[in-house]
């Protein structure tokens, strides 16, 4: 029997994914675990994985173009089998669902465009594919720059924003260099009118010389900004603050990593372990705000925010309540390589239920965290630094850290937060408890 292969949710964040590539072919074996198909979502390029055996008997979505989670894009099944799907009709025509909103003045948001423009070099050519970031493809775009001839100096040898302005030349990249990063807004392209959202609106006034610059959001980037303003305007923030002193914790780090098996052991890794730790103790700061009820996950899934060039990811540790301290190390370490090689799992950005934020190698003193949407609480973490303090009625300096817990006040209350920090603490101060 036939069987649907629908678009995943490859991401928390994810609504809808664009092919780049089918790695099989119509007619072609299908084995359980063979990668179908390369997609881009708003966070990265990530891979679909076939979970079912079978021939690939037909392609609903054509390489370059784009399908709803949810939506059929292929289908499975034994060899010569007729096809006839379901929930296929409505996605056997691509090309049909975005042909009334191309009529449309302004096109919808939500909806990727399913080709790509023809007028730069398409990214995709055979089975040989470019690896750029989706803003630097879009800066290519504006720019037309053939991304075939660019040398890429992101993870992996990926294109990013830096390498294609290198390559238009000084005459046009300082148009994308100069805005910070928290200051973008809706570029107006060289070429086409810009395009404004409900969300990100173009500026109304002429841009005047030496005024500054403005560069269009990436789809990424679009995405933090969306997601961060949905977590500020639903959920009542609640901070609480605590400092731990770190001392034991670093001579056992000190210890640890002279070990082959706890090679690159960081303070984060520390940290990880012993949120994890806390929140079994005080499992309601691992539960969320759903449908209008308290949702409380059956697993401690810990996020770990992660920087990469074009924005951040939150590749996802689960079940690290039942991680020894020497997993989590190497799980860490193999899953934030991954993401910042723009080749995360299908599972890597997905199932969150806590997130952490640390900034101590930037040399923070102390920040708070906004609370990923879908999860009730993040912690931020901060730099270990030298201070004094008093350590059996005498002043000697000690390693202080500050971590700051962000809450969603509607289900999590100050005791909880409390108690979630008391735990914590523990765990470092006696960082003999993270070996348990």
């Amino acid at each position: 029997m036939a069987t649907d292969i629908k678009m995943p949710q490859l991401s928390d964040t994810m609504s809808s994914g664009k092919i780049l590539i089918w790695k099989k072919k119509e007619g072609d074996a299908v084995s359980r675990g063979d990668i179908l198909a390369e997609v881009e979502t708003d966070k990265a390029n990530l891979e679909i994985e076939s979970f079912f055996n079978g021939t690939l008997l037909k392609i609903l979505t054509p390489a370059n173009s784009s399908a709803k989670v949810g939506e059929v894009i292929a289908v499975i099944g034994a060899a010569g089998e007729s096809v006839s799907v379901g929930s296929a009709p409505a996605a056997s025509a691509p090309a049909a669902t975005p042909a009334p909103k191309a009529a449309a003045p302004t096109p919808s948001p939500s909806t990727p465009a399913p080709v790509i423009p023809s007028a730069p070099l398409s990214v995709v050519t055979g089975s040989d594919r470019v690896k750029a970031s989706p803003l630097a493809k879009r800066v290519a775009e504006q720019l037309h720059v053939n991304l075939s001839s660019v040398q890429g100096s992101g993870p992996n040898g990926r294109i990013i924003r830096r390498d294609v302005e290198a390559a238009a030349g000084g005459s046009t990249a300082p148009e994308y260099q100069a805005a910070p990063a928290q200051q973008y807004h809706a570029a107006p392209a060289p070429v086409a009118p810009p395009i404004s959202t409900p969300a990100f609106s173009t500026p109304t006034e002429p841009i005047q010389p030496g005024a500054g610059t403005y560069t269009t959001l990436s789809k990424m980037r679009e995405t933090i900004a969306r997601r961060m303003q949905e977590s500020v305007n639903t959920s009542p923030h609640f901070y609480c603050t605590a400092s731990i002193n770190m001392g034991e914790a670093l001579r056992l780090r000190e210890v640890l990593k002279e070990l082959p098996e706890y090679k690159g052991i960081s303070v984060n890794h520390l940290v990880i372990k012993a949120a994890a730790y806390a929140l079994k103790r005080e499992p309601k700061v691992n539960a969320a705000m759903k449908n209008g009820q308290i949702y409380q996950p059956a697993q401690i899934n810990i996020g770990i925010i992660t920087a990469i060039p074009d924005g951040l990811l939150i590749p996802v540790l689960k079940e690290v309540d039942s991680m020894t301290l020497k997993d989590v190390v190497f799980e860490a370490r193999a899953t934030i390589e991954r993401a910042r090689a723009g080749r995360p799992s299908s599972t890597d950005l997905s199932g969150g239920t806590f997130s952490i934020s640390n900034m101590g190698m930037f040399d923070v003193e102390n920040f708070t965290a906004i609370i990923n949407p879908g999860q009730g609480g993040i912690l931020a973490v901060s730099a270990v630094q030298k201070q004094p303090i008093v350590h059996n009625g005498q002043i000697v300096v000690g390693s202080i850290m500050k971590v700051t817990v962000s809450v969603d006040h509607r289900i999590i209350d100050g005791v909880m937060s409390a108690t979630f920090l008391k735990h914590f603490k523990e765990a470092l101060e006696t960082p003999a408890l993270l070996m348990a």
